[in-house]
């Protein structure tokens, strides 16, 4: 619940959310944990950082399957908190006020159990982000992804977390060997699409992070999006070959989730295929060698995004 998060400047200081009367209740779906909060969000009108919180915890939890089931537990949740507050009615030790309160939260509550079942503010799309290595593609769908309040689903999780390691844990392979064998890659972009379904068949938009590089893998997720009747946009990101190199150089300091570095940077480029057999409509080229918000403007022109300043 939001009153249980204490915020210290602009970080939470202190979490409390303890249930230690009762072993019985300390398991469970944690997805049931999870909606609590954000149906607490959606309650007092920002359902854009509900969706955002689903978002983030999703893809840290590498658990995009929550998406079937967290309109329900948010349902449950709610009605849960609009019972309580209906008991106060009955307590004859409350006075008046107490019981005016109790019954707006009970009816607020009531509401919103059932508003769980509404059709989403933005309709479900499928955005894919791809480019070359360095081209600045998790960047744009991340940017993207708080654009139209989706969750961003990215190949190289989803590859390490199938490889069994760490997501910032380094997978130092030869050019489409191991983990980057092709056979495996095939076997990534078969599960990134399978939770992209599940998050649009929950009624959300999805945005995917990869790099698309071939015909055949764009068409996935067009078909994806065709079996499901939800609009597809294909994102190229594009920034000159120096650029790239330069960026990665500068990655290879830090530890982070990508694997791409100089040495499969030539190899790579010479198996990237443009996507040339993409509808105009559907495809959207970006610069990202410019200034990120220039490229969030351009963007917002050719796709459905959270209206701006809302908050419901």
């Amino acid at each position: 619940r939001l009153e249980h998060v204490y915020f210290e400047g602009d970080v939470p200081s202190t979490i409390l959310d303890c249930i230690e009367f009762s072993d019985r209740f300390r398991f469970a779906d944690v997805c049931a944990d999870v909606a609590f909060l954000s149906m607490d969000l959606a309650g007092h009108r920002r359902v854009d950082l509900a969706e955002r919180f689903l978002a983030r915890y999703a893809r840290a939890a590498n658990d995009f399957d929550l998406y079937a089931l967290v309109d329900f537990y948010e349902s449950y949740r709610a009605f849960v908190r609009a019972k309580v507050c209906a008991m106060r009615l009955t307590d004859p030790l409350a006075d008046e006020a107490t019981r005016e309160r109790a019954r707006v939260e009970a009816r607020r509550h009531f509401l919103l159990a059932l508003s769980m079942d509404r059709r989403p503010l933005l309709l479900p799309a499928l955005v894919a982000v791809g480019g070359i290595i360095a081209s600045g593609k998790s960047t744009i769908a991340e940017r993207i992804g708080a654009e139209i309040g989706a969750p961003v689903i990215d190949a190289d999780r989803t590859r390490k977390a199938m490889w069994g390691v760490a997501a910032t844990q380094p997978v130092r392979e030869r050019a489409w060997q191991g983990a980057y064998d092709p056979a495996f890659t095939d076997k990534v972009y078969e599960e990134v699409l399978r939770r992209a379904g599940v998050v649009l068949a929950s009624g959300r938009p999805v945005v995917l992070d990869a790099s698309f590089r071939s015909p055949a893998m764009r068409r996935a997720a067009r078909d994806l999006a065709g079996a499901l009747s939800v609009p597809f946009r294909f994102v190229e990101c594009r920034a000159p070959v120096d650029t790239c190199r330069a960026r990665l150089a500068e990655r290879a300091k830090h530890s982070g989730v990508s694997d791409g570095r100089l040495e499969i940077f030539d190899d790579f480029c010479a198996k990237f295929e443009p996507p040339h057999e993409l509808p105009e409509y559907e495809r959207v080229a970006v610069d990202t060698s410019r200034a990120i918000d220039e490229s969030v403007s351009a963007l917002r022109m050719r796709l459905d995004t959270w209206p701006t300043g809302l908050a419901g």
